[in-house]
């Protein structure tokens, strides 16, 4: 952090208000809620907020979906890995169709913690606060990594709870008080419920506020940490294991072990992860990498150590977690939350580059206004940064030779409807397993079970006893393939003569299969779009 910082860390200045500053300045002005509602207008210009809300539910969306349609007493298994509380909120939404709106809500307040972030750094003005907190807020609209990350999951739910801790361990910094570290600890311990990022981050903010609070040899504080950081981390632990980690079963430890490397392994995984998800950041590793280490430094420097230290930690302990084989270590959904912290401690560094270029050239010329210089410096950077990135913008799912999600690759929704419109009572409909799920979702006039435990990544699976006509092929093997067609032909005959209606979603990794068996049968494509629904018959 350099010699000046340590040695003020030493002394215990980093932190102290500056002798001019009074309660009154530190509060909100009128300039931060106008910043905030800007900000937050301009979400809706950056991202396809229209597509983000009406695609349909692919696979992993599915399941977290059905959680809604199953009585309440099912949650604690249906939740799955997806945190208890996320699934909770996804109820309050009137709307099933639109339950997408939470995702963005976090989204929404990522923003608003990172604003949060920037302003409460000890500025010598409170303009220059207003700066910085436009400046780490914008970092956060414009990242990339936020544009593919409107899932029907938790992951904008640990960016945000990430964010809103650190700016937390900022604002206790600010005027110390055992209400403000209460106020901590308890966002802390609810977070948990939400996210389960929050056993990782929360660990690293408590850590950064007893170092910096032991750095400065305020013993009496230091014990109030402590405490505050027992009560917070026994609510986090007995949550996880008594709740949360029903979700991490054999299946799902399989699933991620290719992000758990080996030590020998990790300097290798390091330095191809990282180039990987630099796109996803939107500069090259080395730019990030010294804007993140200017943000901290620019934490330190301006009276927030904790919060500097913070944010050292996240990445050491994420790493340490990969290496136990605990936590996928650098992939692109579960570490978004590091993403999106990198991109708002790079914001923070921005404004602390160009606060610092605009005092070197006010010793030149004095009378030139440093909030307006660092405010002019600050937009060019992000403008240049916004303009690399600008295909991003709008990311409707499909950008061809850029990225794709899943919205954009599968169409479970739009296969169920139609066969539901267009099959008659003795038709047969047979589909791979993969989307099962999506068509009991989006099959709400019938009855569903939860069944379990069963043996995939979210141990349940679902039933629909009203649904005899309904067979799922487990197996994506020729001859099973072969096998399901054959008997649902077959029932279909026995049902009075009735067509049999193909339906596969997620079959990518088995389009060599299908090809194969579907040449031995005759077969007319009767809906268009990504997933489109196929009739089967004897040749």
């Amino acid at each position: 952090m350099g010699t000046d910082v340590v040695v003020q860390l030493e002394r215990g200045d980093v932190g102290r208000p500056p002798t001019s500053a009074t309660p009154k300045g530190r509060r909100p002005i009128p300039a931060d809620w106008i910043a905030v509602g800007v900000l937050l207008a301009l979400f809706p210009v950056v991202h396809d907020v229209k597509t983000m809300l009406t695609a349909g539910y692919w696979l992993d969306e599915a399941w977290v979906a059905l959680s809604v349609r199953l009585p309440l007493s099912d949650l604690p298994v249906a939740t799955s890995s997806t945190p208890l509380g996320w699934s909770f909120l996804l109820r309050l939404v009137p709307d099933a169709d639109y339950l997408r709106v939470v995702p963005l809500a976090f989204h929404g307040l990522t923003m608003v913690a990172a604003y949060a972030l920037g302003r409460l750094l000890r500025w010598p003005t409170r303009w220059l606060g207003v700066v910085a907190g436009v400046a780490c807020a914008t970092a956060v609209l414009l990242v990339p990594a936020q544009q593919i990350r409107h899932d029907l999951k938790q992951y904008t739910a640990d960016a945000a709870i990430t964010v809103v801790l650190v700016a937390l361990a900022a604002w206790t910094e600010q005027t110390w008080s055992r209400r403000r570290l209460g106020v901590l600890a308890a966002v802390a311990a609810t977070g948990i419920a939400f996210s389960h990022v929050t056993a990782i981050a929360a660990p690293c903010v408590f850590g950064g506020l007893l170092l910096a609070t032991a750095l400065r040899r305020r013993w009496a504080r230091l014990r109030d940490v402590a405490v505050a950081a027992f009560a917070a981390m026994t609510v986090i632990v007995v949550f996880y294991f008594g709740v949360s980690a029903r979700g991490n079963n054999d299946k799902m430890r399989e699933y991620w072990a290719d992000s758990f490397p080996s030590l020998t392994e990790l300097p290798g995984y390091l330095s191809r992860q990282v180039h990987n998800l630099a796109p996803m950041v939107g500069a090259p590793a080395l730019v990030i990498g010294c804007l993140f280490l200017a943000g901290v430094i620019t934490l330190a420097r301006q009276g927030r150590p904790a919060s500097a230290i913070a944010v050292l930690l996240l990445p050491v302990g994420v790493t340490t977690l990969g290496v136990a084989r605990f936590y996928p270590l650098l992939e692109l959904r579960t570490s978004h939350f590091l993403l999106v912290t990198t991109a708002a401690v790079a914001g923070v560094g921005v404004a602390g580059l160009a606060y610092g270029g605009a005092t070197l050239a006010r010793r030149g010329v004095p009378r030139l206004p440093a909030t307006a210089l660092t405010a002019a410096a600050c937009a060019v950077l992000l403008a240049l940064y916004g303009l690399h990135n600008g295909r991003w913008y709008r990311f409707d799912g499909d950008e061809p030779g850029l990225y794709y999600t899943a919205i954009a690759v599968t169409d479970i929704r739009s296969a169920t409807q139609f066969v539901a419109t267009h099959r008659s009572a003795n038709d047969v409909i047979v589909m791979n397993e993969l989307a099962w799920y999506g068509f009991a979702y989006y099959s709400p006039q019938d009855q569903i079970e939860l069944v379990t435990p069963h043996t995939n990544t979210v141990g349940w699976w679902i039933r629909m006893p009203t649904r005899s006509d309904v067979t799922v092929i487990y197996d994506n093997e020729p001859a099973a393939l072969h096998a399901s067609l054959d008997q649902a032909l077959t029932l279909a005959d026995q049902r009075g003569g009735g067509r049999v209606w193909l339906i596969r979603s997620h079959a990518m990794g088995e389009a060599d299969a299908w090809q194969q068996v579907l040449a031995d049968y005759r077969v007319e494509e009767a809906s268009g779009g990504v997933e489109p629904v196929l009739l089967i018959g004897r040749k």
